[in-house]
């Protein structure tokens, strides 16, 4: 049975919880030892199931799946190190689990960012806009509450080095989390994010209590680190994006969209404290701020030019055919409407004869092509004040204000036409009628398309009594 996934996650959490709140009770070299047992086990689950599952994939989900891997088997080792210098302390056993421990939280953020679909053009940019931003609002938090406190200890440069990778590693977690993801396979990628976020959040907690004399559990360090092993291990039972084109080009994510200002808010809350308790911002900060900000304006410039243009493909699909470009039967009786109430205007309903023939024998593909080379006839031979709109199969509707271009657009039509190279014709049942002013639209297309069939089947008994009528229609231009 499958538990939901909402119900693991409460689980964990409540674990993480119970554990954090045990912490303080136990000595600290025995509690030590049990967080590297608790965290090493889900750790090394994660890698057994991602290793699992990259047998049975390929290509980009196959190197996520693999990273994982690579992530939980070095946090599981880091931990197994831990717990032997808890046994029998040593100095260079502890300095192997740091690097051990620094590879799995630099993997980590690389497998979550393998784990969701590639981002291109403007996406793309808006993502790396993003991800410098967010860089620059978490290091402000880090600079003012583990850099700053550090500067005059002669560990400032390990600490350096450990939040630049922790930053790095939590922007790419949740600038990955903030895309629009596949579905419900979007989960994964949002709970190994989440698994990312919690880790670096904890390992510059842990760096804070270490450099303010805090009890290294202090603040939730202990737990947060259980809790980030168990997401872990729960993303790695999670089914992986595939690299599709349905949900993958939409451009934001709903609410997720949202989670990159949270950096943003605690940069400014940081900041606003870091002001009212000393009076003044020191350089580091006013400089990282300005920079940050500064991407974040040129990210919004970018979202509106994004919407902007989103917004201008979304009109242009809702009023025009998606196979011809030309407008479809809703845009022609919106517009229509107005340029009928001008007398004389032609309003013309075209259905094409011998096209049935060309869609059997050329597929499809070759109907389409058919319509396609039809439209571009159509739209070459009027001119640019006329509406051409195909309002659905192979039926066609003009309407040509003043001078009457019928005779010019009978015989762009009729023209022969290479299609999937094979050279055919198409005929056209033609329907006419003239505004006068009073008729509605509707009712000049009742009339067109009476004239229309009234012709057409003229045509079929004038076929029917020639000597060559069995001559297919796609063969020979049919007489408009």
């Amino acid at each position: 049975m499958t538990v939901p996934l909402r119900k693991q996650l409460v689980a964990v959490a409540m674990i993480a919880a119970a554990f954090q709140l045990v912490l303080p009770w136990l000595p600290i070299s025995p509690g030590r030892a049990i967080s590297d047992v608790l965290i090493a086990v889900p750790a090394a689950l994660a890698a057994y199931f991602y290793w699992r599952r990259s047998r049975h994939e390929t290509g980009r989900v196959r190197a996520s799946v693999l990273v994982g891997t690579v992530a939980g088997a070095c946090w599981s080792i880091a931990n197994l190190i831990y717990l032997a210098d808890e046994i029998a302390a040593n100095a260079t056993v502890y300095l192997i689990g740091n690097v051990v421990a620094l590879s799995a939280a630099v993997l980590l953020p690389l497998g979550v960012a393998l784990h969701a679909p590639p981002m291109h053009g403007s996406r793309g940019y808006r993502a790396l806009l993003d991800l410098a931003a967010v860089c620059g609002a978490l290091f402000t938090v880090a600079w003012i509450y583990v850099l700053a406190p550090a500067r005059t200890g002669s560990g400032f440069a390990f600490a350096s080095a450990l939040v630049a990778m922790e930053v790095l590693a939590a922007s790419v977690a949740l600038v990955t989390m903030s895309q629009n993801l596949p579905g419900r396979t979007g989960y994964a990628p949002r709970t190994l994010g989440a698994a990312s976020v919690t880790l670096a959040a904890i390992a510059l907690t842990g760096l804070h209590n270490n450099i303010e004399g805090h009890p290294w559990f202090a603040h939730g360090a202990g737990g947060g680190y259980l809790l980030a092993a168990g997401l872990t291990l729960i993303a790695s039972r999670l089914e992986t994006p595939r690299e599709t084109t349905s949900a993958d080009t939409r451009s934001f994510a709903g609410g997720w969209a949202f989670l990159p200002y949270v950096p943003f808010l605690l940069a400014v809350a940081a900041g606003a404290t870091q002001q009212l308790s000393r009076g003044a911002l020191g350089p580091v900060l006013v400089w990282v701020l300005l920079v940050t900000f500064t991407l974040v304006l040129a990210r919004q410039f970018l979202t509106v030019a994004i919407v902007g243009r989103l917004a201008v493909k979304l009109a242009h699909q809702a009023h025009h055919d998606p196979l011809t470009g030309l407008l479809n039967r809703a845009a022609f009786h919106s517009r229509g409407a107005e340029l009928v109430t001008a007398p004389g205007t032609t309003v013309l309903l075209i259905d094409l004869d011998g096209f049935k023939p060309i869609n059997d024998r050329l597929g499809h593909a070759g109907g389409d092509e058919a319509l396609v080379t039809v439209a571009r006839r159509l739209t070459s031979a009027v001119r640019a004040d006329d509406l051409v709109a195909r309002l659905g199969g192979d039926e066609f509707a003009l309407i040509l204000p003043g001078d009457n271009s019928a005779d010019r657009i009978r015989a762009e039509l009729t023209a022969p036409m290479t299609v999937r190279g094979e050279t055919v014709s198409v005929g056209a049942s033609v329907g006419r009628a003239t505004a006068d002013g009073v008729r509605t639209l509707d009712e000049l297309l009742h009339e067109a398309d009476t004239a229309m069939y009234t012709e057409k089947a003229a045509r079929r008994s004038s076929s029917a009594a020639r000597p060559d009528a069995a001559l297919p229609d796609a063969a020979l231009p049919s007489a408009v």
